[in-house]
């Protein structure tokens, strides 16, 4: 963790050596899969276990100028591994870039072991994308950062929302500043569009959406039985 300070003043051998042993973590965490799933064959129980590959979160290593992690929402960042296997369940060697969140995974889960899905449970389930019925999943995906650390003077509020297309950032801590990005003609988020008149159609759209998916985000229950 941290925020990157401590490889502000380092050289690029220093850099490359921090590029290197996460590589080597990779590397390791690959291998202890290996040996899990190794275990799952030899004991019979591969056919019937569904397997997971996830990740909390990325790592910058270095791009934007960034280490670690933070209140920030580039791709590095919040485009992470997803992998799942249920043999003769799910479709093998199926490759889709359907927009996904992990609030997914819940209620996946759930129907795969044939239980119902709590209405106050967020998320949707991957169900038809991981048999192949379908190749799409969501509009857009939402993440938020809520003052998650105490280093920062300002305690940042963050949150995002990204369609294919474009990616909105909001800092509600920092008084109008924010980040728009074009994916398909910027997808290395270099440019940013937030101040741009002639993106501000777009900014606006997206702005409007942030604001839904924001208020999705509240828990519905209790559920409602009469009409007040």
């Amino acid at each position: 963790g941290g925020t990157g300070d401590s490889f502000a003043k380092t050289d690029d051998l220093t850099h490359h050596k921090v590029t290197a042993a996460y590589y080597a973590m990779i590397e390791e965490v690959d291998a202890a899969v290996g040996r899990m799933l190794d275990a799952l064959k030899e004991t019979g129980q591969e056919e019937n276990t569904i397997v997971v590959y996830m990740s909390d979160h990325g790592e910058m290593l270095g791009d934007h100028g960034i280490y670690c992690k933070g209140p920030y929402f580039y791709e590095p960042l919040t485009r992470v591994p997803l992998i799942m296997r249920w043999p003769g369940k799910y479709k093998a060697g199926l490759q889709a870039d359907a927009l996904v969140e992990m609030t997914d995974l819940a209620p996946t889960l759930l129907n795969a072991a044939g239980i119902p899905v709590p209405q106050g449970m967020q998320g949707q389930s991957l169900s038809k994308l991981l048999t192949g019925d379908t190749n799409e999943h969501r509009d857009s995906v939402f993440c938020g950062f809520y003052d998650a650390c105490a280093i920062y003077d300002t305690p940042p509020w963050a949150t995002m929302v990204r369609t294919r297309t474009h990616k909105l950032s909001v800092y509600h801590s920092l008084k109008g500043f924010g980040e728009l990005y074009d994916l398909r003609n910027d997808p290395g988020e270099f440019d940013n569009l937030w101040d741009h008149p002639s993106a501000r159609p777009v900014r606006e759209e997206l702005s409007e959406l942030l604001i839904t998916r924001l208020a999705n985000t509240i828990d519905p229950l209790p559920v409602r039985h009469c009409m007040w």
